[in-house]
């Protein structure tokens, strides 16, 4: 028997729901997928990938036949797929799982790969331990739509469920010792991105921070990027400059002014700031 185990948890105030699910693996050679209907009518759907959302049919080409290598329904994502129509949808993110589908039926589900038990890749002497026997543990999470999702905070709800949360723990006689004598802010942060772009990395180069954001749209946006608490640094960047992915400059530094600079994305485009 296949045994699986899922936690599934509503937080207060979320709009989604949080799965953990623990499987309990003695099968060989077997794909396991999770199936969430959609109901929503539409022929397409959307991923992320890197540095980018695609739009893709449902349906396979109807000439597919005919093609020496088969298209197949499942194709690679990074960290989300969703499906929707006007009125209604689901999106489901998850970390780690690169393969998802939605099936050409009449509710349109998306199809979630978990994992693959497989004895021999092709072009190999074969992997025995690419069976994946044990105790596998997978987490996603669940997002009702009500029309086109928002493909940025989709993006982020994937980055934090890889990143996931940290904290540390004090003992009280820790807490006598270290306590600071000011309070800090509820929120707080060394930089923060408005707008639909996408952050992707933040690398310290030399003096200077280079931040690489991408638009997952298909029009031209605006993104300003806050700076906040100067942490590793002696102190906060005045000013910023575009620069190429291999870190030279496409044009003059301008001055941050107030903290924070703006920069317009076109469509689709992949953008490195540098700030010092």
């Amino acid at each position: 028997d296949l045994v699986i185990d899922s936690l599934i948890s509503l937080r207060p105030g979320a709009d989604r729901l949080e799965v953990q699910a623990t499987v309990y693996n003695e099968a060989d050679d077997h794909r396991l997928r999770v199936l969430f209907p959609s109901g929503a009518r539409t022929q397409v759907y959307l991923a992320d990938s890197p540095f980018d959302v695609v739009e893709r049919p449902i349906a396979l080409r109807v000439d597919n036949h005919l093609y020496r290598e088969l298209e197949v329904e499942t194709k690679p994502q990074q960290s989300w797929t969703a499906v929707f129509d006007g009125q209604r949808g689901l999106a489901v993110v998850s970390s780690g799982l690169m393969e998802s589908a939605v099936r050409d039926l009449p509710m349109r589900p998306i199809a979630l790969t978990l994992f693959r038990g497989t004895r021999r890749t092709v072009m190999t002497d074969g992997e025995p331990n690419g069976q994946l026997r044990g105790v596998l543990t997978f987490r996603y999470w669940i997002v009702p739509l009500a029309g086109e999702p928002d493909r940025s905070r989709l993006c982020a709800l994937g980055q934090q469920l890889a990143g996931g949360l940290r904290d540390v723990q004090l003992r009280p006689e820790d807490i006598a010792l270290h306590r600071q004598p000011t309070a800090l802010p509820p929120t707080a942060g060394f930089l923060s991105l408005d707008g639909p772009a996408v952050l992707s990395s933040v690398r310290r180069v030399g003096e200077a921070l280079e931040l690489r954001l991408f638009n997952p749209t298909k029009k031209q946006i605006q993104a300003t990027i806050t700076l906040g608490e100067p942490i590793g640094m002696a102190r906060l960047p005045t000013r910023a400059q575009r620069v190429d992915f291999e870190g030279r400059p496409l044009d003059r530094a301008r001055a941050i002014e107030g903290g924070a600079v703006t920069f317009r994305l076109r469509a689709k485009q992949i953008l490195t700031v540098r700030l010092s």
